[in-house]
């Protein structure tokens, strides 16, 4: 199973694609297949994007059994600028670690 951090960043990556080039978010392209994740955690993790208000447009259909939810087609979504901090954030997080990474393998050991 894929972390929520890895699976909601690929999200909201391909969610802010479509912003940045007027396109409407595609099926094809962002459904649980695509991501190599089962359909639960597809839609749990959405759930949670929408919770924490970095996605929009998304209508969950709670039922029980909960394999039987549903969701609304990904054309009505839409990454909010708190997804697009969120990305930012996580994006320059990610530079400084590797950045740091790089230098220590550069730098010797100091006793």
């Amino acid at each position: 199973m894929a972390s929520y951090a890895k699976v909601a960043t690929k999200i909201l990556k391909y969610l802010n694609d479509c912003y940045e080039n007027g396109l409407e978010p595609s099926i094809d392209s962002l459904n649980a297949n695509m991501l190599g994740i089962s359909d639960r955690q597809f839609y749990q993790t959405l759930k949670m994007l929408k919770d924490d208000g970095y996605v929009k447009g998304i209508e969950l259909l709670d039922v029980i059994p909960p394999e039987m939810s549903q969701i609304n087609h990904p054309r009505s979504w839409y990454i909010t600028s708190t997804g697009i901090q969120y990305l930012e954030e996580n994006s320059l997080i990610r530079k400084a670690y590797n950045t740091l990474k790089e230098a220590k393998d550069w730098l010797p050991l100091i006793r």
